[in-house]
């Protein structure tokens, strides 16, 4: 029976198609966290940890606040602030701050590191726990599991767009706990079609091997995103811990691949079209959607007509590290896969907002 409904639904799901896109952050330059009072001892030590979560959800980069520069920064907190004020939250006292986006991108890039764009990948979580009697079980949306919690939070400083899936029946007709466990490509990649995310990732928490490690709790992991596939492990004491590290290290190598880095030397022009703009009301969003692309620098129209235009940037990086900040834009469809092997202009399809 579940073989057959599988099936059915599968041949449903192969006539129909959806628009997978990248979540846009918003106020990536802003941070709430919690402080002890409004004494200025109390309030520089929150607004050097707020300055430090700004500096990884911009970076995606840990290493980073080890970086001299960096240190300078937070010691100099206040030098970065725009704006600052209190907020009263359920049981404890939060600060609340906007930084200074063009000085946090200097410190960064100065130190060696990159700005990972505010267009960030989806991710549905699927997470299989086998627990100390080695029962297995898939951890949902609704479940109250510390772990979970740490999950969320983690994703949230970090800037980490994350879905849980809500194992109702349909879920539990298309994928099984032995499918999860054993990562069944095919069960997986349709169970997870209905959260309509850009990516997926597969975890499984286990007790660890003490012959490997002295950590009583792993967790492995998997992450496909478009043809793209990552994986990694983390360990902890405590199984709730397992949540946080595994945002931290599937954070960490998405932002290596998708972080943009100023680059002196490969500074330069770089044209690119742009098809599918009916209106010059298209055209202006365009140009603005390209401005906002971590190092560029300028956006020019050279020309325009029959519902396409051609735009000359000035880039501080290479071309490669702009063309991925576009491939996960959801304005920006490349008409070509392999263009980034060319020499010729590229063309994207803009897509309406």
């Amino acid at each position: 029976m579940r073989t057959l409904f599988f099936a059915i639904l599968l041949s449903v799901l192969c006539c129909a198609t959806t628009a997978k896109a990248a979540v846009e952050l918003k106020q990536m330059y802003q941070a709430r966290v919690p402080v002890a009072s409004q004494a200025a001892a109390d309030r520089d030590a929150a607004l050097q940890e707020a300055l430090q979560r700004t500096f990884m959800r911009v970076s995606g980069d840990d290493s980073l606040l080890e970086h001299q520069e960096v240190r300078l920064a937070l010691q100099n907190v206040r030098n970065f602030v725009q704006q600052y004020g209190y907020q009263q939250g359920d049981d404890e006292l939060i600060l609340w701050v906007q930084f200074d986006q063009p000085q946090v991108d200097r410190t960064i890039q100065s130190a060696g590191s990159g700005i990972w764009s505010n267009l960030r990948p989806e991710l549905l979580f699927w997470l299989v726990l086998e627990d100390e009697r080695l029962q297995r079980s898939i951890i949902g949306t609704a479940d109250i599991e510390p772990l979970v919690g740490q999950l969320r939070e983690q994703a949230q400083i970090r800037g980490l767009p994350v879905k849980l899936p809500l194992l109702d029946l349909n879920d539990s007709m298309s994928l099984s706990v032995l499918d999860l466990w054993a990562r069944f490509d095919d069960r997986i990649d349709f169970a997870s079609s209905r959260y309509d995310a850009d990516g997926v990732v597969v975890a499984r928490i286990y007790q660890s091997d003490r012959a490997v490690t002295d950590q009583a709790w792993t967790l492995d992991w998997t992450l496909k995103l478009a043809d793209m596939r990552w994986r990694g492990e983390v360990s902890a004491d405590e199984r709730a811990d397992l949540g946080a590290k595994l945002i931290a290290d599937i954070s960490k190598q998405l932002s290596y691949r998708y972080r943009i880095s100023a680059n002196a030397e490969a500074a330069g022009l770089w044209r690119i079209n742009i098809v599918n703009l009916p209106s010059v009301t298209d055209v202006l969003q365009a140009e603005q959607r390209l401005n906002s692309v971590p190092s560029v620098n300028r956006v020019q129209l050279i020309s325009y007509g029959e519902h396409q235009a051609t735009f000359e940037l000035y880039i501080q990086t290479e071309t490669q590290q702009i063309m991925r900040a576009l491939d996960i834009s959801k304005q920006f469809e490349p008409v070509n896969q392999q263009q980034r092997d060319s020499f010729a202009t590229p063309v994207y399809r803009w897509r309406q907002p």
